[in-house]
């Protein structure tokens, strides 16, 4: 019978960073993750101040940033009903702002921990107080598995509710280069906010948010059909080459 101190359930960044914190302070845990390999879904976002000093005490700070420019200005625009309201410039912050892509962050937290940290392909079903000392002995469980948590049912918290919004996020290459200015863009037209952030000199990252969208339970393809027949309103495009949207380059500076 195993006995672990401390085990953390999900190998998410959540899990991973937790892992990696409590490892740099000298204190040993087990991630715990169900996939068979380090999840990378998911797209990029962008990390400011505080998010880069926490990482440069996790000790990744120098890993991610050679993949990812710095992000000197943010650039806020409003549209209604086709017609540009406002535009204003400011500095993106007082210290360091990135684009990251989240696979970078992933592979980089797992990297850095110890071997045998991250144990792939162990699913949690169910999480039980051990009376009879039949179950392997955890004295610290750490619940870091995202919305349909184990931990969370165990612990009798409320369940997760729907935020209302829709996202659809991509990158789009430039094998040549992009061009864009090393800035953060938002627009926002009526129900929709729409961004881009470039992440290097030939990636950039982007995306559209329907910020009141009908409650859903599911995706499926009539629910999606839906979403894209909405940015497909939009007189605006979120990368001068992405596929989704193709209306926006007047509105976007270069």
């Amino acid at each position: 019978m195993e006995e672990l101190d401390i085990v953390i359930v999900g190998g998410g960044i959540s899990g991973l960073a937790t892992s990696l914190a409590l490892h740099r302070k000298g204190m040993k845990s087990v991630v715990l993750e169900r996939s068979e390999s380090v999840r990378s879904e998911g797209a990029a976002f962008g990390i400011q101040t505080n998010g880069w000093l926490a990482l440069q005490q996790l000790g990744v700070a120098d890993t991610l940033r050679l993949n990812s420019l710095p992000i000197d200005q943010i650039r806020d625009v409003l549209i209604e009903k086709g017609t540009k309201l406002r535009e204003t410039v400011g500095p993106a912050s007082h210290g360091e702002v990135r684009g990251v892509m989240r696979n970078d962050l992933v592979r980089a937290l797992a990297h850095a921990l110890p071997l045998g940290t991250l144990r792939l392909g162990c699913e949690i079903v169910s999480v039980k107080l051990n009376e009879t000392m039949s179950y392997p002995i955890v004295q610290v469980l750490i619940g870091c598995d995202g919305s349909n948590s184990v931990v969370t049912r165990f612990l009798g918290l409320n369940p997760t509710k729907a935020l209302g919004s829709r996202a659809i996020r991509g990158f789009t290459k430039y094998p040549d280069g992009h061009g864009f200015r090393q800035e953060f863009i938002r627009i926002k037209m009526d129900n929709v906010v729409s961004g881009r952030i470039p992440i290097t000199n030939k990636l950039v990252f982007w995306f559209v948010v329907m910020l009141k969208c009908p409650q859903v339970s599911s995706y499926d393809d009539a629910k999606v059909k839906f979403l894209k027949s909405e940015i497909d309103m939009l007189d605006c495009e979120v990368a001068k080459r992405g596929r989704l949207i193709t209306k926006l380059g007047k509105f976007l500076p270069c």
